[in-house]
């Protein structure tokens, strides 16, 4: 054999050589493809199952805010009704006892008394009005707080489920882009190889 053909046949088993090691190449890349779709596939459920463990944390915290809320203006209003009836029961009795001396030493006290009895009841009747006032204001300062503090928390966990999808968008159009370059690559390196292994002589040896 002469030189040119020495020379044509290292080419061809070179060629034979590149092409097996394209095909690795190619095998290890679709290989590498599957894994990182495979990854993504669990990322991406772990971030949905984040986001949901995070509602229904956010709901629970939610609900207990709001339930020790109404326990604790349930807890005031029942102490206010017990006050209010132990301070009935307790100026009742006293005005017996007052009466009742009243009437046994001077009988001529009885019209003072009367009096006396109706400006303590006003007063009673004023301060029971102001005390029940604060106690209102007290409630729906309370009730306003809380529509408050959960329009908040809708608005917050709304605002974040909207960045989180707009990030895991963006990661999986990158991670396509850049996975599609890399086919591209490949598949034109690929036909660049067939097209020279097309042109070869036809006496050249074949493994």
């Amino acid at each position: 054999m002469g030189d040119l053909t020495d020379d044509i046949t290292r080419l061809c088993v070179e060629i034979e050589t590149l092409r097996d090691s394209r095909k690795v190449f190619g095998s290890q890349l679709d290989k590498e493809t599957r894994e990182m779709k495979t990854g993504v596939s669990k990322m991406r459920e772990g971030f949905r199952k984040d986001q949901n463990d995070m509602a229904v944390r956010t709901k629970a915290d939610r609900v207990e805010f709001v339930s020790g809320l109404e326990a604790e203006v349930s807890g005031l209003l029942n102490a206010f009704d017990k006050a209010h009836a132990e301070m009935a029961t307790n100026t009742k009795k006293a005005n017996v006892e007052f009466v009742s001396d009243v009437a046994s030493h001077v009988s001529g006290l009885l019209t003072g008394y009367k009096k006396v009895r109706k400006a303590m009841g006003e007063a009673t009747k004023r301060e029971n009005a102001i005390f029940v006032g604060d106690v209102t204001r007290f409630v729906n300062a309370g009730k306003k707080e809380t529509k408050v503090m959960m329009d908040g928390f809708r608005a917050e966990h709304t605002k974040m489920a909207k960045v989180t999808k707009a990030d895991r968008k963006q990661f999986v159009s990158k991670l396509e882009n850049s996975v599609g370059i890399i086919r591209k690559a490949n598949a034109d390196d690929l036909a660049g190889a067939r097209a020279v292994w097309a042109g070869r002589p036809k006496g050249a040896k074949q493994r």
